[in-house]
């Protein structure tokens, strides 16, 4: 009787702390999409996997981010706020880390400081459909601005680095293959 109380308890305990973790993982990653789309630089940078910074220093992403969403070139990004539509997949321990693959929606906008000539929109629209790998971009050339629509991926990753706090990557394939190996990229089903 005493087995079957103490194995009650300890399931008890395993599925309130993986309840816990689960909460703190979507809570999060809201946060982290209500950060990027209020353009919170340092919050976001905050929430980042650490090894990005192993890629390039901390400043430096943060200067891109800030040029990416507050002009240049001619253009600024602006996220759209909108519901992400989060679909969390299974928690994924690999050795000493766990994982989460988190696919969300993206409504961007590309605000142009000049309108896109009338001979250049379909090349425009055809080269953020490739990029984005969505069929959703239109432009709209009273506003100057570029409409987007994608799903994205995020990772969200808890180990020994995090001090078992989920921390996150945005998907891009080349900068995930810089930090882990392709076993986690094929376990992750990337």
């Amino acid at each position: 009787m005493k087995k079957i109380v103490c194995l009650a308890l300890f399931m008890l305990v395993s599925i309130q702390g993986f309840s816990q973790d689960m909460a703190s993982l979507k809570a999060n990653a809201q946060k982290l999409y209500d950060y990027t789309v209020a353009q919170q630089y340092e919050q976001i940078m905050d929430m980042a996997y650490p090894k990005l910074y192993d890629i390039a220093p901390k400043e430096a992403i943060l200067e891109t981010l800030k040029k990416s969403f507050e002009g240049n070139d001619g253009f600024k990004i602006k996220m759209v706020a909108a519901p992400p539509n989060f679909v969390f997949g299974n928690t994924k321990k690999i050795g000493e880390q766990t994982f989460c693959v988190i696919s969300h929606d993206n409504t961007m906008q590309v605000i142009w400081d000049e309108p896109i000539p009338n001979l250049e929109i379909k090349d425009y629209t055809e080269m953020f459909k490739t990029a984005m790998k969505t069929e959703n971009v239109s432009y709209d050339p009273a506003n100057k601005t570029m409409n987007i629509k994608t799903r994205a991926k995020m990772i969200a990753i808890s180990d020994n680095l995090t001090k078992k706090q989920w921390k996150y990557l945005t998907y891009n394939e080349q900068v995930f293959s810089k930090i882990f190996d392709e076993k986690i990229k094929a376990e992750l089903g990337l």
